[in-house]
């Protein structure tokens, strides 16, 4: 019986030109990501509990690497305000401000620092009977009277490239007691069946999703500058693999797994360390790869 290991020298190419990125993004309170353009997660949980979202997909191996994500806080649409409530109950308390903060770190080495570019969707309250609240607001006034702006941005904003993000801000670094890991999923007295309210994910079976379990790295929480009044915000950051800044992006992301190619170490724009394919060594060894296997399989079967 002859046994021939079987591929094609386009799904051996393919195979050999990407690789899995992985990692987790927590956010305050909700967040979609975008990879090259294609949108690779998304937050299940919009307010409560406050959860890690675990991040797999399929990456090109070299050219431009475009991450983008929209983040908000739990805030009215109108009132840019948040309720307030005890556990077990859905009696609203109070309307209160709230807090936004994102925080990522990736396999390739990327992680949110202040080296991204963020802009503001919505900000508010600002009028003038709600943009003095401190924390709540006073029980006299009914949340109504609050008001919010909502900014345009440019509809690239989750695209590959987007030139008019060049302009955007800087975000503001902080630190875990600034914006804090909010009510975990695993909290007793809310209801939560833990780890099920985590996902579908079977990761979350063995590791959870507290987002003060994971391990952050180098990665920073970031927003802009305003935490209580910014409550949504887009933010922007790009590389190219294998270092310098003139780059071509060559594909979004992809959900179908394969075999990682060789890697050799980085720099990205931020200073952080990254694993990162040099692009020319990565088609030398790309194609070298697909010869092999297809020799494999027209000239050397195995013989059992």
């Amino acid at each position: 019986m002859h046994t021939a290991f079987t591929c094609t020298v386009l799904l051996c190419l393919q195979a050999a030109n990407s690789v899995q990125i992985t990692g987790w993004v927590y956010a305050d309170n909700w967040f979609q990501l975008y990879f090259n353009g294609a949108q690779v997660a998304e937050d299940s949980l919009t307010f409560y509990p406050h959860n890690a979202v675990y991040i797999d997909f399929e990456a090109p191996d070299s050219g431009l690497y475009s991450f983008a994500f929209k983040a908000k806080d739990f805030a009215n649409d109108s009132t840019g305000l948040e309720p307030r409530q005890s556990p077990g109950s859905t009696e609203v308390q109070g309307w209160c401000l709230g807090d936004g903060g994102i925080i990522m770190a990736l396999s390739d080495g990327t992680v949110t620092s202040s080296s991204w570019k963020c802009a503001v969707l919505m900000e508010g309250p600002d009028n003038t009977e709600c943009s003095s609240i401190t924390e709540c607001l006073d029980q006299s006034l009914s949340p109504s009277v609050c008001t919010v702006t909502y900014n345009d941005i440019p509809s690239c904003w989750n695209a590959t490239e987007c030139a008019e993000a060049d302009s955007w801000s800087a975000p503001t670094e902080y630190t875990q007691s600034d914006i804090g890991w909010g009510r975990p999923p695993d909290a007793e007295g809310y209801g939560y069946v833990y780890p099920d309210i985590c996902g579908s994910n079977p990761i979350y079976e063995s590791e959870g999703c507290k987002p003060a379990d994971k391990d952050w790295g180098a990665a920073s929480f970031i927003w802009t500058s305003d935490l209580d009044f910014d409550n949504r915000i887009v933010c922007r950051y790009s590389y190219c693999v294998g270092g310098g800044t003139d780059c071509a992006s060559e594909g979004s992301a992809s959900t179908t797994s394969t075999t990682t190619s060789t890697t050799t170490s980085g720099t990205t724009q931020d200073g952080t360390v990254t694993n990162s394919t040099d692009p020319s060594t990565s088609r030398a060894q790309s194609l070298s790869l697909a010869m092999t296997f297809l020799t494999l399989t027209l000239v050397l079967p195995i013989i059992q």
